[in-house]
């Protein structure tokens, strides 16, 4: 039979159909890109930071480098600017479209974020798989007293299966290196302030952390979801573990709860159930208004807004990363962190100074923070994204009373705003709010369930929240303070001395108190470690005036968790 002219395409015209949906796909490519980096320009514009002047002494005048402040930085303006550009064109349209994809096939298939998140947590990015091999969270801890490695070998055994995790996939070595003694000042005294290569120099190269360390040990072997490297020291003197925990079945605070039940049946205590993440359930209250805020319209306002979260978001990570390059007058980019721990003395003059003040600790290292960078960066944060665990409020056990030692992932990280003049006061009255808002799962707590259930990532120990993508107003690389309190913790250890992790992203504060010692990282991507430890320094030294606020002789000690503040 005769075919029809419609039934026999021209020669060629396959690839030139081809080629004109080629050019149509560059065409839109090229138009998302132009829109997302108009919004972020217009976001800096409004904000004031297209015209920033450097307020600090830059390199040029024999201050610390501060990246994007000296001679090199401004001669390599055009080269920043071209390098920025052609960074931000060739991703933000496939994120954009990415992300759009995937919140509307969560929406489609799994519904409301009440239903996504029912259990606080979604492995669906990982296709199920709670602990991915070879991706941690990372700390160090610090003990005064060597570990017997028989019987952490069984406590720590025991423990992970418990979660599912085969003892061919954890890892304890004790390794030969003796930490070094701790760390002293220009007087002689022992200090808490040190850069975090200081007791393993051989394992740990200057300038490095923890981090640096499982880096180079990465796929050696493959496989592994636990991982601890232990360094003995003789009794009094340093002992020191280096920890690699699941980053994407158990939040940060589960990690330490990890931690904590290890260190319970090292000691012989009997142990705990801790992995209960699929006995919670979020609670019809918060599940009403979670999905209130998620209904038809909410969903379409989420995607409205997320072309400019996405810019802003991509747009700060690249434009300091960018300025960050050595070529470009930076520090180079990487993680970098530094200690300021306090001793059992200092946490309780800090506490009493607080009070004395009347503010809390968490106030009080807010404000130092945004101190800090005003003065020594000239580029305060504007907003702050407080990592906090739902689990207590809202995903709670029956009959769990006052224990917050679960294992699992309720995590979100609500929005603070911070005006340029940050008070003190200011700082406590956020926190007030916080903590409001968190009781009564108010409107930021919403807004970052949401962006987390309707995410790429959907789950673990902050992922989910360092993706551009995340649809919140957290711009965790740019301008922001990522600020992680654990609060009071206990450890059955009594040689315990210091927990230590950070999230070094534009900055990042990562503290907690543990049998009444404070332990705090400071830590940044794109600042350097010279500036990072003269952020530290200048907060070191606002926190000590708060200590001095505390009464000379008595004051209360700091209380243990539900204790009467």
């Amino acid at each position: 039979p005769q075919h029809t002219s419609w039934s026999q395409p021209e020669p060629g015209a396959a690839s030139t159909m081809l080629r004109g949906g080629l050019r149509g796909a560059a065409r839109g490519a090229t138009y998302l890109s132009a829109g997302g980096l108009t919004m972020f320009c217009a976001t800096k514009y409004r904000s004031g930071e297209l015209a920033l002047p450097p307020t600090t002494a830059s390199a040029d005048d024999g201050g610390i480098n501060i990246p994007g402040t000296n001679s090199t930085a401004t001669s390599m303006l055009p080269a920043r600017t071209l390098v920025f550009a052609g960074a931000f064109t060739a991703t933000y349209p496939l994120l954009l479209v990415g992300s759009v994809a995937r919140a509307i096939y969560l929406r489609a298939t799994l519904g409301m974020p009440s239903n996504i998140l029912s259990t606080g947590t979604y492995m669906g990015w990982s296709f199920g798989e709670k602990h991915l091999a070879d991706q941690h969270y990372v700390s160090q801890m610090l003990y005064s007293k060597p570990f017997n490695e028989a019987l952490l070998r069984k406590a720590l055994f025991s423990l992970c299966a418990e979660d599912g995790i085969k003892e061919s996939e954890i890892e304890l070595v004790f390794k030969d290196e003796v930490p070094q003694d701790w760390p002293k000042n220009a007087k002689g005294q022992i200090t808490g302030s040190f850069a975090m290569h200081h007791f393993l120099p051989e394992s740990i190269q200057p300038g490095g952390q923890m981090l640096d360390y499982f880096e180079a040990l990465s796929g050696k072997p493959k496989g592994l979801k636990v991982r601890l490297h232990v360094f003995n020291g003789p009794p009094g003197a340093p002992t020191v573990i280096l920890y690699a925990g699941s980053v994407n079945g158990w939040d940060g605070s589960s990690n330490y709860n990890f931690n904590k039940e290890l260190q319970r049946r090292y000691m012989g205590e009997p142990p705990l159930e801790i992995f209960v993440q699929e006995k919670t359930k979020i609670t019809e209250a918060a599940a009403a208004m979670v999905d209130a805020a998620a209904d038809t319209a909410g969903f379409a306002r989420f995607l409205l807004v997320l072309p400019l979260n996405l810019a802003n978001s991509l747009g700060g990570l690249l434009w300091n990363g960018v300025r960050a390059a050595t070529w470009a007058g930076g520090n180079g980019l990487g993680f970098k962190m530094t200690a300021m721990n306090f001793s059992e003395a200092e946490s309780k003059a800090l506490y009493n100074g607080a009070k004395a003040l009347g503010v809390s600790p968490f106030a009080c290292f807010t404000f130092a923070a945004h101190k800090a960078c005003k003065e020594v960066l000239g580029q305060p944060f504007h907003t702050m994204v407080q990592q906090a665990s739902l689990q207590t409020r809202h995903f709670p056990l029956a009959d769990q009373g006052k224990r917050r030692d679960f294992v699992g992932d309720w995590l979100v990280g609500p929005v603070a705003y911070c005006e340029p003049d940050y008070t003190l006061a200011s700082a406590q009255a956020g926190y007030v709010e916080l903590n409001q808002d968190l009781d009564a799962f108010g409107p930021r707590t919403v807004s970052s369930l949401v962006a987390k259930a309707y995410g790429l990532i959907n789950c673990g120990a902050a992922p989910f929240e360092c993706v551009p993508t995340y649809n919140d107003d957290a711009h965790v690389f740019d301008r922001t303070l990522f600020m992680n309190n654990y609060g009071v913790r206990t450890n059955a250890n009594p040689a315990f001395e210091a927990w230590n992790w950070n999230a070094p992203l534009w900055l990042g504060v990562n503290t907690i108190n543990v049998n009444g010692k404070t332990t705090t990282l400071v830590g940044s991507s794109f600042w350097g470690l010279e500036v990072v430890e003269a952020l530290r320094d200048h907060m070191e030294g606002t926190l000590r005036e708060i200590m001095a606020q505390a009464p000379r002789r008595g004051g209360k000690e700091v209380p243990v968790y539900g204790a009467k503040k």
